[in-house]
């Protein structure tokens, strides 16, 4: 072959591959720019509607042209991305997760991942709830419904307790003054709170002992409940 067709067929690889190249820079780019908008929209603690609403656009948009364009590519532009996808787990709080389905990844976020536990739960207990009253119609009577409802109490009374809260001494003191435990919440039928055990010390006496190690205290309710 002499030079002159070499540098033809030169010419010719080269503007067959740049536009493919262009191309995959340019989708790069973007899907870097969407992934930076769902990290800032994640890291809000009280998003707004419309922000939220913004979120899932943005990561059904991330899953519909950066996912699937991933796992269209080769082996090796595969690994790459894999590669891509690990850095931004361990960097972030969006952790791609891959798809039976696409083979691609879908991005789940801390708020998403809290939100859809919590609908499932709310969903396990208005089924509890249901079902408890099918019981009461038929005839049941309130101790055979006691177990089902004391565990509805347990669990569904209040489901989300996400949200981190510092109770300073003053308020834990009125708190338990007023007969309730030192973040406010009510003591079990023992005086106990949460994370204690009611514990038989000896000689009539019983305190509420944490369970994981420390000083035991008299029952907030002094054990009326017995």
């Amino acid at each position: 072959m002499n030079n002159s067709l070499k540098i033809f067929c030169l010419i010719i690889g080269c503007a067959i591959a740049l536009p493919a190249f262009g191309a995959d820079v340019t989708n790069r780019t973007k899907c870097t720019d969407i992934q930076a908008q769902i990290n800032e929209l994640s890291a809000l603690e009280s998003p707004t509607d419309e922000q939220s609403a913004q979120l899932t656009a943005l990561q059904a948009q991330y899953r519909s042209d950066c996912a699937r364009a991933a796992s269209g590519r080769g082996q090796r532009a595969g690994a790459s991305s894999a590669a891509a996808r690990a850095s931004i787990a361990a960097t972030s709080n969006v952790a791609p997760a891959a798809t039976a389905s696409t083979g691609g990844t879908v991005v789940v976020t801390t708020k998403s991942v809290l939100n859809e536990y919590l609908d499932k739960r709310q969903d396990l207990c208005d089924e509890l709830k249901s079902d408890m009253d099918l019981l009461v119609t038929n005839g049941a009577s309130d101790t055979e419904i006691e177990p089902l409802q004391n565990q509805y109490d347990a669990d569904c009374e209040e489901i989300d307790h996400s949200a981190s809260v510092v109770i300073d001494a003053e308020t834990a003191a009125r708190n338990v003054s007023s007969g309730l435990c030192e973040d406010g919440s009510k003591p079990n039928k023992f005086g106990c709170c949460e994370g204690e055990t009611f514990t038989d010390m000896g000689n009539l006496v019983f305190a509420c002992c944490p369970d994981d190690g420390g000083t035991c205290y008299p029952p907030i309710n002094n054990g009326n409940a017995l």
